[in-house]
């Protein structure tokens, strides 16, 4: 009688969620910090307020926190991002203990360093005053969101269970998905370039490639229902098909919004939290459609392969024969 081997441990796909998850307030927070200008509103980086208090980053006192809204979302940026790197470390511990695949091993590691690399650069940005450095953070930030959506995947249940099956339109599936997310990267690049410089060259290339990549995004969409259709176990390309066009449809609307209030009525040099709420939405949304393009690549490796899918005809026979 054989003895069933044991479940795997949940907890590295629950600690890899949920730092994917704590990501989210965290762009809201950096979205705002950029909207307001509020990027220097507290001094240093590990050691804050040098010469008036000289406190640790997460022992800063709550008066001292709550003084004014530049103040707030600056250190409740910093703050989340902590929470995101400590929930990021458990997640790797976890795999390594838990999880005995090489790739959910390495994938938490590669999103731990992506988070730490991230606090650095944000780290750096304050110390050295740098617009620069602020525009590299938010375009780097939109990569390590996508990183985190990756690790969650890989180390999901799911994931796990899925088999691979071959299937005829696989390779245009595989074709299309990474070209979608590399438009949707460049459009969130110029974008925080536009939001960093207000330069009028950034807005017709942000506007260029937002038309290329809605044209791609649309058609990796509609791939993945017509892929998804053809076969059974094949619902993660479903559901992905079915989010990326709630999310490029969000994508769109929040970008006319932010065209609309930024550049016609508040002008470029926000600097309200009432100016920058359509802006971070757009910021928000843009993550979470890039990472939605990642992740949906990740699937359409997983849930197919290359190859001509056997006609039911044929699976009968082989099935009869062996009967």
């Amino acid at each position: 009688m054989s003895v069933p081997s044991p479940s795997p441990s949940a907890w590295p796909s629950r600690l890899a969620l949920a730092t994917f998850v704590a990501a989210i307030p965290l762009l809201i927070f950096g979205g705002t910090v950029t909207g307001t200008d509020s990027g220097m509103a507290v001094d240093g980086w590990l050691t804050v307020e040098r010469g008036k208090g000289d406190y640790f980053l997460l022992f800063m006192p709550l008066e001292v926190w709550f003084r004014d809204f530049g103040t707030f979302v600056e250190h409740g940026h910093r703050l989340v991002g902590s929470l995101v790197g400590f929930l990021a470390i458990g997640t790797v511990i976890a795999a390594f203990l838990a999880d005995r695949r090489p790739l959910a091993r390495w994938m938490s590691l590669a999103a731990l360093l992506a988070v730490c690399g991230q606090g650095v650069l944000g780290g750096f940005r304050v110390l050295e005053n740098s617009r620069g450095l602020a525009f590299l953070h938010g375009a780097v930030g939109q990569l390590v969101f996508a990183t985190l959506a990756a690790s969650a995947v890989l180390l999901s249940p799911a994931w796990q269970a899925q088999r691979t099956r071959p299937c005829k339109s696989a390779a245009r599936l595989q074709r299309v998905a990474p070209l979608a997310t590399v438009a949707v990267y460049a459009t969130i690049f110029l974008g925080a370039l536009l939001r960093h410089q207000h330069s009028v060259h950034a807005l017709m290339g942000h506007l260029l490639f937002m038309v290329v990549a809605a044209v791609l995004v649309t058609v990796l969409a509609r791939t993945l229902r017509e892929t998804a259709a053809q076969g059974e176990g094949r619902e993660p390309l479903a559901r992905a098909g079915r989010r990326l066009k709630a999310l490029l449809w969000a994508q769109l609307a929040l970008g006319l919004a932010s065209y609309l209030v930024v550049w016609t009525h508040v002008g470029p040099e926000v600097k309200s939290i009432h100016g920058s709420i359509y802006p971070t939405l757009h910021v928000l949304t843009g993550a979470l459609l890039l990472a939605q393009c990642v992740t949906a690549t990740l699937w359409s490796r997983k849930v197919v392969s290359r190859g001509a899918a056997q006609p039911a005809g044929a699976l009968a026979g082989e099935a009869g024969g062996v009967a």
